[in-house]
């Protein structure tokens, strides 16, 4: 009789270890810093906060040279309220990063991101005004600029 309790029993808790591991165990923590350029609250279900921050640099994938971005869910109403007022500017965020998602937890960024998992943004660390990356050109309105960008007088 105990060795027909002994193998549902041994089921029962590979299945909970394994959704421990890959559902609910942190994987990796840290930060990460660029600039905030999205927040949006989504879902069919679930509704959740998503946001998108732009780092600096380019990265690779699939033979494509794309832009640095870090896409993440929000954990909580209050830090997104932060992150909507912080928009367009320089954030410092602390996430976690799950192995697998969780619908309740926010969307799944595999293809987007860099490592696959679902990464949830827990904190704001700071916030700071935005730097320009392309010096301002001097403007100079009612004259319009050839191909070769120098100008030409306008007649009037």
């Amino acid at each position: 009789m105990k060795k027909f309790l002994l193998l549902p029993v041994l089921v029962l808790l590979w299945g909970l270890g394994y959704v421990y591991w890959f559902y609910y165990n942190v994987y990796s923590d840290g930060s990460r810093e660029g600039v905030l350029v999205k927040i949006s609250r989504k879902g069919n279900v679930f509704k959740t906060h998503e946001a998108e921050i732009l780092q600096p640099g380019f990265r690779s994938g699939d033979g494509v040279v794309k832009a640095n971005t870090f896409k993440f869910s929000v954990r909580g109403d209050d830090l997104a309220r932060q992150l909507e007022k912080a928009a367009g500017q320089t954030v410092k965020v602390h996430y976690v990063h799950y192995r697998r998602s969780l619908p309740w937890r926010g969307d799944n960024y595999d293809v987007d991101n860099a490592e696959i998992g679902q990464y949830v943004v827990t904190e704001l660390i700071s916030v700071s005004p935005s730097v320009s990356l392309s010096p301002q050109a001097p403007s100079v309105s009612g004259v319009p600029l050839l191909s070769g960008g120098s100008p030409i007088p306008v007649q009037k």
